[in-house]
């Protein structure tokens, strides 16, 4: 790579200094921002360029889990000078201002880290796709879980029902910020440039075929990111297969991600944020580890019969109450298989 120009500054990459110091640093070192994550190796961006990184020995030695490895968007501490296989060393991740996860598509429960230093999730939707509103729910539980705003972004709104779909999930949720966005007609009006720029690093998700990529390119100004058709049923094709991060003219970063069938909780913190009516009443239930099912003394249910709650939202809100009790069950066994593996070791 090119390890002249283009060159980034912290400011230009989304770094705060009002609301956080710089860190001080050897002559020899110097801060960047991972922008690409491969198997053992990585691409980062800062004030000396793009460049090829691997990790120092002594950083992945003490790894213990994913969380322990930089991922896209993380703010890395690296060599300026490159190896003979011209990459530089990652010698120190430092502080994560927000992290979003989800549960690893793997067989074992653990995490993997979807980016890192994100202020904005912008939850891609289209109207030429069915609205799931079971993972929209899912999205926004792990946006809140990670700390981050969560923004529903309803593309390509050309095509017949883009308003209506922005005004009803308006109206599912008052809180929640709504865009109406057209990709595929240049930048001007883009309507997700109300979210971007002035520093902020913004992460889009959503299902294969909603248009990310498309909104990446208009932001860019340019065709970098491939784009592709969308199946006559409506579906997309994957055409991002990794997270990557772009500098943004405006200032600030844009994540693009690839395409999720589906997306599996790893932190269910953020529920109740996503119901809030439901979570007035949970603490007043009788029992503390009340299911909302039929145990006696719910306020829940009480609330359910009274009709201050709706039945398709007590139902989804036990659905995830149910896959996070499920999950802390899996890692409890998981990680009890790992311990006694470990003991069993002469």
């Amino acid at each position: 790579m090119d390890n002249f120009s283009p060159v980034w500054s912290a400011i230009e990459l989304g770094w705060n200094f009002s609301q956080k110091k710089f860190p001080e640093i050897d002559s020899g070192y110097s801060v960047s921002r991972v922008s690409v994550e491969h198997r053992g190796a990585y691409e980062i961006m800062g004030e000396t360029g793009q460049r090829e990184a691997a990790l120092d020995t002594r950083l992945r030695d003490s790894a213990l889990s994913q969380l322990d490895y930089p991922a896209v968007g993380d703010w890395v501490i690296h060599t300026k000078n490159a190896r003979h296989d011209r990459r530089v060393l990652i010698t120190e991740i430092l502080e994560r201002d927000s992290i979003i996860i989800r549960r690893s598509p793997k067989q074992e429960p653990i995490p993997q880290i979807v980016a890192t230093n994100v202020d904005i999730l912008g939850i891609v939707t289209s109207a030429d796709q069915p609205l799931d509103e079971r993972r929209l729910e899912r999205y926004l539980v792990t946006a809140f879980s990670s700390g981050v705003v969560p923004v529903l972004i309803v593309n390509k709104s050309d095509l017949k029902g883009t308003v209506q779909r922005a005004n009803y999930v308006r109206t599912q949720y008052p809180e929640l910020e709504v865009l109406e966005t057209c990709g595929i007609h240049g930048s001007e009006g883009l309507g997700i440039q109300e979210i971007t720029g002035d520093g902020l690093t913004v992460a889009l998700t959503g299902s294969s075929g909603v248009g990310k990529s498309t909104l990446v390119n208009r932001l860019l100004g340019e065709d970098i990111v491939r784009t592709g058709e969308v199946r006559a049923d409506g579906t997309g094709r994957h055409t991002t297969v990794r997270r990557q991060m772009f500098a943004l003219d405006a200032g600030g970063v844009v994540i693009d991600t690839p395409g999720l069938r589906e997306l599996q909780l790893w932190d269910g913190s953020g529920l109740n944020l996503v119901f809030p009516e439901i979570s007035e009443f949970v603490d007043l239930c009788r029992f503390s580890d009340c299911s909302h099912n039929e145990e006696p003394g719910c306020a829940v249910l009480e609330a359910l019969s009274s009709g201050l709650i709706s039945e398709s939202r007590i139902s989804a809100y036990q659905d995830l109450s149910h896959d996070l009790k499920e999950l802390r069950t899996q890692i409890e066994i998981y990680e009890r298989s790992k311990r006694h593996r470990r003991d069993a070791r002469p």
